[in-house]
């Protein structure tokens, strides 16, 4: 992952969290859920004051994605 200073953030459609940008395989979602709807390489986050320093998502999931993981869960 690239550095987070100055990047540009976006929002992701899908999880409503920041991101930077050139942090994600998918122009449209955060690297979490590219992760976990497409199989995209994801983030080794490291969190601090709430946002991950790498690529800028706070740890919003979707309900959607709620909704899967749990069914793996199961």
């Amino acid at each position: 992952m690239k550095k987070s200073i100055n990047q540009e953030k976006k929002v992701c459609i899908e999880c409503e969290s920041d991101y930077y940008k050139n942090n994600s395989e998918m122009t449209e979602l955060c690297p979490n859920c590219a992760y976990e709807l497409y199989g995209y390489p994801n983030c080794e986050h490291e969190f601090n004051n709430g946002n991950c320093i790498k690529c800028g998502w706070n740890g919003n999931i979707s309900e959607y994605i709620k909704s899967k993981i749990r069914k793996i869960l199961k």
